[in-house]
């Protein structure tokens, strides 16, 4: 099941409910976590992080226990480069975790989930996700494995700074919530921005879904906190539930002014985009993430016939990592393009409404 959820373009999680799911795309929290008796990961000897990943592998019985599905212990070492470019993908691992493969690997739960690094920036990473607008489901899952980790394991823990991380920002709470958003209204009327610097006021911050390129492509962007210390987890869900709520309201608000006032040039734009996309011989990354936002954002507004699984399946099946693990080989760019154009039309088709 694990090994099958790398080659399909949506995880058994991503079922396209959750609150606001037409403007957010998932709710995500991550919680850091470090064994007292060894060093961080970056500063550990080959054979310290190999205990360590004992240790962990040895939490797949306790975490079964909890009774929401089963884990299964993934090696990176034993995966292809290919699958362990589709774990970052999928969010299951990160692209630091995947550069080292050696003495690391994944706890996962079998419908996607929940996962556990082990060594990546610290010793035990817990990942949870769901879709929607739901930070109360994602932290209440991540403080369960959590509390079923530390019944088992001496966590490095102070009482005058909280749990401690490799990296001091993440010292305190050890937590990290996010929202994934879709806005393309608010980015149409060139008003997020002004959003934005509200926003890192509180102590958040909003980077888009191809951050680490430097780029923001397609109106997706992702809240997250930045301030874990002399803050309780409460603080931070709040707080970013304040945040999105009102980003929604204003995301719906700008939806139904562009709509009153461009009706027609919007329908001929978004048809436009299903075209190509049903049609095109060669798609880049790029173009087709841009017009996946299109395509998504004609969904919502009822002019497109798919569903709106269609979209967030096209946002997987669209990466490198992704085509070339189906197509078993590496390709060349002109074959990804071509290998794109090829996959994303048969999403459409899977998805569209009957």
């Amino acid at each position: 099941m694990a090994h099958d959820m790398l080659q399909q373009p949506l995880c058994p999680w991503q079922d396209g409910t959750g609150n606001f799911n037409d403007i957010v795309i998932d709710s995500r929290v991550r919680l850091d976590r470090n064994l007292k008796k060894y060093v961080f990961p970056d500063k550990a000897s080959d054979t310290e992080l190999a205990a360590v990943l004992e240790e962990g592998k040895r939490q797949i019985g306790p975490l079964d226990t909890l009774g929401h599905g089963r884990y299964t212990f993934l090696g990176l070492e034993e995966l292809s480069p290919m699958e362990r470019e589709m774990m970052a993908v999928k969010h299951f691992s990160s692209a630091g975790h995947i550069e080292h493969p050696k003495h690391r690997g994944v706890l996962l739960r079998d419908d996607g989930a929940v996962s556990i690094m082990l060594n990546e920036e610290d010793h035990l990473v817990i990942q949870t996700a769901a879709p929607g607008f739901d930070l109360q489901r994602v932290w209440d899952q991540a403080a369960q494995v959590d509390d079923a980790l530390e019944s088992h394991l001496d966590f490095a823990f102070r009482d005058d700074f909280g749990y401690l991380t490799a990296s001091p920002s993440l010292t305190g709470t050890g937590l990290t919530a996010g929202v994934t958003i879709h806005v393309p209204a608010l980015v149409m009327m060139k008003r997020f921005n002004r959003i934005v610097q509200g926003i890192t006021k509180f102590g958040f911050t909003v980077s888009g879904m191809y951050g680490e390129r430097n780029e923001c492509i397609g109106n997706i962007f992702q809240i997250t906190n930045q301030i874990t210390l002399g803050v309780t987890e409460t603080d931070i869900l709040d707080q970013l539930s304040k945040i999105v709520t009102q980003i929604v309201q204003e995301e719906q608000n700008c939806r139904s002014l562009v709509w009153d006032h461009n009706e027609n040039t919007l329908k001929d734009k978004w048809l436009r985009t299903y075209g190509t996309l049903s049609q095109a011989w060669l798609l880049s990354d790029q173009e087709s993430l841009a017009l996946a936002s299109d395509l998504r954002f004609g969904i919502d507004m009822g002019v497109i016939p798919e569903q709106p699984l269609a979209y967030e399946a096209i946002m997987t099946v669209v990466e490198p990592a992704y085509l070339q693990l189906k197509a078993g080989a590496e390709l060349n760019d002109e074959e990804l393009q071509h290998q794109r154009a090829q996959v994303v039309q048969s999403v459409l088709a899977a998805y569209r409404r009957k």
